[in-house]
């Protein structure tokens, strides 16, 4: 059993990185709309806002906005690779270990998060999603990736500015930012761009 404590602060907004176990794999890009029905799924069970989100072919970057008094985002990261992962054929190699536990094998059994501290640490986070596939050597340019949220941001005339975190976040998570603002969490729709 694992001695990993997560410290969880209700409302609050994640950065979370989740990868494949087999990092050459290309199934999120392969089995994108698998991926979309899990992210949908999962949203109306447990609702939360994604403000920024990257599918590159093996690893998925993700920011995220709980509802106030929740701060279950281990529920929703486990229910999301759980419903893409059903939806998935079987792949042809396994481990043991994996067989006992009733795994297919297809996540990494661990994932990256970081809770967002304040403005600027949530412009960062959304800058590094949004230029990931830059990074990854998949596009010349951010706008290029067709699976990013920077495509919603552009087309709903969001800012890249620091306006976007939420004043009560920053608060429950003991730091304060005078240009942050509320914004209203609500479940947000997984559209054709992801």
């Amino acid at each position: 059993m694992s001695s990993h404590v997560r410290q969880g602060t209700t409302g609050a907004t994640y950065f979370f990185t989740l990868r494949l176990a087999d990092r050459q794999d290309d199934l999120l890009l392969r089995k994108i709309d698998l991926l979309r029905c899990a992210m949908r799924e999962t949203l109306q069970r447990y609702p939360f806002h994604i403000d920024a989100i990257a599918v590159l072919p093996a690893t998925l970057h993700m920011l995220w906005t709980l509802p106030a008094q929740d701060d279950a985002y281990a529920s929703r990261i486990a229910l999301l690779k759980s419903r893409f992962s059903r939806a998935c054929p079987m792949p042809a190699h396994r481990s043991l270990a994996q067989i006992k536990r009733g795994e297919k094998g297809i996540w990494q059994r661990r994932y990256w998060e970081h809770a967002i501290r304040d403005a600027g640490d949530f412009a960062r986070h959304r800058d590094l999603i949004h230029l990931s596939p830059v990074h990854a050597g998949l596009c010349a340019r951010p706008q290029d990736w067709a699976h990013t949220s920077l495509h919603r941001d552009l087309r709903d005339g969001n800012k890249r500015s620091k306006d976007h975190f939420r004043q009560d976040t920053a608060t429950a998570t003991g730091h304060t930012s005078k240009s942050a603002v509320e914004k209203p969490v609500a479940p947000h729709v997984v559209d054709a761009t992801l």
